[in-house]
């Protein structure tokens, strides 16, 4: 489920009001005020997003690092040259680390409900049940993207 209701008081009652009638269903929320983003989770938001939040470390990062401003805004694109991807490990992946991964470039896994960086321990050997996030080149042609 997703809510986005405009107002966060309102966001955050719809988001209680859903995790009473549907417990296990995912939730994410859009607040834009920081101090609500414990609140909606506190309803029973599953993700919490915060697009004033993000749009702020998009504008000040720009002023000395436009690159990586580019890339995060192209990650954040739905017509951008790269896309972000979480997917189940494949069992031919199993004990192996997350920079052997078959497809893109994996940056966490997820074990366990708990996020591990690429640099930890838990990324040098994937084990069944892992989640991971990668990095994938959207589909789209070059002219298509500009």
């Amino acid at each position: 489920m997703v809510i986005s209701a405009g107002r966060d008081d309102t966001s955050i009652l719809i988001t209680l009001t859903a995790r009473h009638v549907a417990p296990d269903v995912t939730i994410s929320v859009a607040v834009r005020n920081e101090d609500n983003e414990r609140l909606a989770r506190q309803a029973g938001a599953t993700v919490v997003i915060n697009p004033v939040s993000f749009a702020g470390l998009l504008l000040a990062g720009s002023t000395d690092s436009a690159h990586i401003s580019d890339y995060i805004g192209d990650l954040a694109s739905s017509s951008g040259r790269v896309q972000l991807n979480e997917r189940e490990v494949t069992a031919e992946e199993c004990g192996k680390p997350l920079s052997a991964i078959a497809r893109g470039l994996g940056v966490r896994v997820y074990r366990d409900g708990k996020p591990h960086g690429f640099w930890e321990p838990e990324a040098a050997s994937l084990v069944p049940g892992d989640y991971i996030v990668e990095i994938l080149p959207t589909l789209r042609t070059e002219a298509e993207i500009d």
